[in-house]
Parts: structure tokens; sequence; C-alpha cells
């Protein structure tokens, strides 16, 4: 659909027409409800609280006056793609299907994004090395379910969603609908962010634990420094070769800046400094497919040695390669008028900061440039709004309270090494959102409300739990291969006497009969080991701190009592306690020395446990809401206060 096909239609919602058979001459919206969502992730209401106390989040505190402040129940695992699921279809997840951040599956025992998946063409025309595309292919949303916002939009209520988590690609486009995809998103290389590091000293980068890639460059004595950038696969060509542009990077060390020249673009930028987005262009077959991206440099170092780190190359909104906007004008119309934004889920390089690319200044030069862009886009869209529901959401506290929750807890194994003049990061994020409530606040009238929520809260993570390695140590998993215990994905295991495997950040998997592909387990025995599963990790101590590291091990036949589980689904979830959570490596299934270390990575807060220990928060403009209100319900609240003429409840 055409921008201006929308407007037309956009003119004719049944509030704009009551109006106009009324002969009041108003324009279209003026006498339909409205409801502003704000989804911050990760808005802890312990954390709230406090900084509402200390003055630091007056426009909160004076919503909670004139409205409500409860503390919302988050899903179970509380992670952000299950928890949002949870909100947009007001369903759990065996009806959405997202249960983890990762999911397996169980013929193959191969891990994938839960999210969403592109997918190869169905057919192709092989005409010497070239695969043309006949049918099929394409991205496709896991998330399963229907979203709450359809009934709205068969109402003719308008709906804007701007950066909506797990909903990439986005929905088809509707004449009431505006819709731009936020996490899941993934950069034009079809990664979660991967960034590129060009660096003449890589020995000093000794991490390789992923998120991006450092790529060696050499200084043939003119200063001049060619640096390859790779993109996406080429799926045109045979063998899906991967397309690249060649970059040039001319070094001038004594006034320790760099020039970069790519095609006929040019920047120059100094020692801790961005340059503003530049477009990728990656030809597949002349400019007919080109894939078209952006990226920001940051000069971290120019001498004694180059250290030139590149952001992952996102999709670009003013010519996406992918659909991340429905009507797909969308980001077109938003980054004309705010400016060119990230585009992927995950924005700020926390990996970045966890291997040593980054440090806690340059990160954070990083996320304070997201917010702002956040920010921008926030504008924009809130002057547009009219009528009906606006969502917008903020991922900024989440992402930065993980990496910087070490600044404020004095247990954590890092607090002593972080420098005191951050602790106040997380405060200042708070003020920064509680700014955008400020904004929103401003549209208050007799017909508009705000909603301002989020889908779970915090806690520290100072111990990492290794669960693969506890069900080895406990006889529940066996390793035939010890020297490949810090492999990924099960590779020191001996299957055939193996009955349980943790996988994902909450995961745990029985190796069952006829599913799994080298199952051992029966239906018959099944409940039973599932049972010693649970009583063994609820009863394990940590040696160093006397605290159990397991709160609650959930088994999902039991927490959801009559639903049919789909193959991918785990048999049980781990609730870790208060300062613990799974290790990385129990995410891809490595069985690592150790049950349970001390976490040295910057990833410093989680939310990944136990969801009676992280809660959600709500506040709102309304003076009633529901009882011990959980995230699920939010979509039939936001029906009600849009649909129900005399009451909210």
């Amino acid at each position: 659909m055409k921008r201006r096909d929308f407007l037309k239609k956009a003119l004719l919602t049944p509030a704009a027409l009551a109006a106009l058979s009324a002969g009041c001459g108003k324009t279209a919206g003026v006498s339909g409800k409205r409801l502003i969502v704000l989804g911050v992730d990760g808005m802890d209401p312990n954390l709230l609280e406090s900084f509402v106390e200390k003055g630091l989040m007056p426009n909160t505190k004076r919503l909670m006056e004139m409205g409500s402040f409860s503390r919302l129940g988050t899903s179970n695992p509380p992670q952000s793609p299950v928890a949002w699921s949870n909100f947009i279809t007001g369903a759990p997840p065996p009806v959405h299907g997202i249960f983890d951040f990762i999911h397996r599956d169980p013929e193959t025992m191969r891990p994938f994004l839960s999210i969403s998946e592109v997918s190869p063409p169905d057919s192709t025309l092989n005409l010497g090395k070239l695969r043309l595309p006949i049918s099929g292919g394409g991205v496709d949303l896991l998330r399963k379910g229907t979203p709450f916002w359809n009934s709205l939009l068969q109402r003719g209520i308008p709906v804007t969603m701007v950066k909506l988590p797990v909903d990439f690609p986005p929905p088809p486009a509707n004449s009431h609908g505006l819709f731009l995809s936020g996490l899941g998103t993934p950069d034009i290389r079809g990664s979660q962010g991967s960034f590129t590091f060009f660096t003449d000293d890589p020995r000093a980068i000794s991490d390789d634990t992923g998120g991006g890639v450092v790529i060696p460059v050499r200084d043939y004595g003119n200063g001049c420094y060619t640096c390859r950038v790779d993109g996406p696969a080429n799926s045109l060509i045979e063998g899906n070769p991967t397309m690249s542009v060649e970059v040039k990077a001319w070094v001038d060390r004594d006034s320790r800046a760099v020039r970069i020249d790519m095609g006929d673009a040019s920047v120059v930028i100094g020692e801790k400094q961005w340059s503003p987005w530049m477009h990728f262009s990656f030809p597949a077959l002349g400019p007919l497919s080109t894939v078209h991206a952006i990226g920001r440099f940051y000069l971290k170092e120019a001498a004694p040695k180059l250290k030139l780190y590149l952001s992952p190359l996102n999709i670009d909104p003013e010519n996406p390669a992918l659909p991340i906007s429905s009507p797909d004008w969308y980001s077109r119309d938003l980054a004309e008028d705010a400016g060119l934004f990230y585009t992927q889920g995950f924005p700020e390089d926390t990996k970045a900061l966890s291997r040593g690319i980054f440090n806690d200044d340059d990160y954070l030069s990083q996320a304070e440039m997201v917010l702002k862009e956040r920010m921008s886009l926030f504008h924009s869209v809130l002057s547009r709004y009219r009528e009906g529901l606006l969502f917008f959401y903020f991922t900024s506290l989440d992402l930065n309270v993980h990496m910087f929750y070490r600044s404020m807890d004095p247990a954590s194994p890092l607090y002593d090494a972080t420098e005191s003049r951050f602790s106040g990061v997380i405060a200042d994020l708070y003020f920064r959102i509680d700014i955008a409530v400020g904004e929103a606040m401003e549209l208050l009238d007799h017909r508009t409300e705000i909603i301002l929520l989020s889908d779970h809260g915090f806690a520290p993570f100072r111990r990492s739990f290794n669960l693969n390695s506890f069900l080895a140590a406990e006889g529940f998993a066996d390793i035939s291969s010890p020297y490949q215990r810090n492999s990924d994905m099960f590779a020191c295991l001996d299957w055939s006497k193996t009955g349980a495997y943790g996988l994902g950040l909450n995961g745990l998997y029985i190796n069952q009969a006829g599913r799994e592909k080298n199952g051992i387990i029966t239906s018959a025995d099944k409940r039973s080991l599932m049972e010693r599963l649970k009583s063994s990790l609820e009863g394990a101590i940590d040696p160093l701190t006397g605290e159990k590291p397991v709160k609650n091990l959930f088994i999902l036949e039991d927490v959801y009592p009559g639903y049919d589980m789909p193959p991918w689904a785990p048999d049980m979830l781990v609730g870790y306690s208060h300062g613990y959570r799974a290790s990385w490596e129990t995410t891809l299934g490595a069985f690592p020395e150790g049950v349970i270390t001390d976490n040295m990575d910057p990833w410093s807060g989680t939310h990944c446990i136990s969801p009676d220990v992280c809660p959600g928060s709500l506040v709102t403009s309304l003076k009633t809401i529901p009882a011990n209100p959980t995230l699920t319900e939010m979509g039939s609240l936001i029906n009600r206060i849009l649909t129900d003429e005399d009451s909210v409840l």
C-alpha cells in the first residue's frame, strides 16, 4: 500500500466519519480514544521505586499519583522474546511457541533462533553458476498466536507499533496499522549483530567468543589500510559466496585521525569519535539486485596501532533489503523525518564490551548515540499521533543494565574493577526514560490514557551455573570425550548414557526416545527422571556462598497442564535464584570444568531466573487496574480501554 493511499483511508476512520456526519468539521481522530503504551524493556519495580523516591523520576511519580503503580507478573522464563510474545498474544508459550532465545530441532540437535528464520527458495532456475529463485523462500516469523491488536484493526481503530519486539517480519499492510519491527530484527548478515574490528595488532584481542570478527590489516608504508567489509551471502550464485566491498582507511598518526573512503563517500574521524551512518551497497547481480545496508565506524585508536571498529551492518530503513516495516514505506518515512537509525533488534554492542573490543567509555558512547536516536524516533512518532493505540519500545534500559549492574552491586565480582564514575549510569538511564514519560504525559486529556510497562525486572548475575557440568557430575549425563568439554553442542557426550541436557538460558531437556536424535529415556521413565532432576537441582548448594543456585525447577507439563507441547519445547525450565544464572557455556551445550564459577563478564545483570524474583513494572494513568496484573493480560486491558465506552474493567 502506498503512503498516499494509507493516508486517504486513515481519514475515513469511524471517528472521522462520525465527525463528518455530525457536521462538526473536525479532522480525523478528534473524537476517538487514545492510548499511549511505553514498553520499557527491563524496567525493574524496585529500582523504579528507589529512583522515584530520590526525585530522579518526577514525571513517573506524577503518573503514579494520578493513576496507579503495580508490579507486573512476567513470563516463565522471564526472557524478553517469551515475555513480549505473552504480551502480544495474551497467551502462554505453548500457544505462541516461544520458550527461549534458543530452540533446538530434536531430530538433528541443531540450535536455532526462536524468533524468526530465513528460508531458501523452494526451487531455482540454474544458469551456469547463477541460482535464480523461482518460488518459495523468504523470512518467516516463528511466533504463533493472534496479536491483541487484530481486533482493534478490525474495528477500524488506528494502531501504531514502533520497534515492536518479536514481530519480525512485521504483519501484512493494513489500512489502519503502522508497524516497525524491533527485537528479533537481524543485521544485514542475518545475525543478531556482528561487528567488524580492523587492527594491525590482532593479538591484542584474545577473546574469540563471537559477536563479530577481528580482521588483521596492514600499513604498507603510506598510512593506507585496505579494509574488506563483508556483507550478506549471495544466494543468487552457486555456493552462496559472501558479498563484500573495499574500504580505504588513511591514518594520520600525528593528528590521531583517520579518513575513510568508500566509493564516492569520504569521512574523517578522530580517536574516540563515531562516523555518521555510511551507506554500503552489495550488488548481487548488478544495480537491479543490490543489497543496501548502513554502518558506523568508531576510531578506537589511530596510533601506535590502528583499532577501527565497524558496527554491525544494519538494514537500511530508507532502502530495506528485508521487510522491517508495514507498510513498507513507513521505515523510509521515519528515517526521512528522524534521521537514519539502528534497525537491528539489539543496537548496543554488548558483545564488543564483553570481548574487550570496547572499554566502558567506548560502549557508553555508543549507548548514548543509540538512546538519542531512539528519542528522536519517539519525538517523530509522538508528533504524528492522533488516535487509537501508540506503542513505543525502549531497549536501552535492558541492555545497559545488563552491562552495568556491576557498578551498583558491591557483591559483584567486578564491582571493585569498575571505576566509581560509572556508578550513576543506571540512575541516569531511568532519568532519561522519565523524560520520555513526561513528553507522553503532555498529550494527556479526557480521551487519552498512558500505560508504562516492562516485560521483567532485574537481578545481579554474580555466579555462573554450568548446568550441563552439574548434570554430568550428578550422573544425569555422561562425558565420553573430556577433551571436548568446552566444545559447543554436546560434542563430549555419550548420548547412550545421557538422560538430560541443558540448552539456552533456562531450558532443560530429557533425551527422550523417539523424539531426540539419540534419545534413550522412554515415556514411562520420563516423569520419574524429571522429579529426580527437580529434587537434585533445587537441593544443590553453592560451596562458596552456601546458597541454592536454583530456586525452582519447573516441569512444563505441570506449569501448563492440558497443553500439547511443540517438539522444540523444553521439558523443564530452570528458575535460578537471585545472583545466579546459566553460564554462557550452558546456552550452547558445553560442559566446562567446575559447576559454579564467578561471572567475570561485564554482562553482570540478569532476568533469566525464577519469574517470582524479577517481576516487571506497570504504571498507568488509570486509577483502577486488575489485581495482581500480568503481562499476558495487558493486551486485553488495552482493548477494553480503546473500545469500552463506559469503563475500563
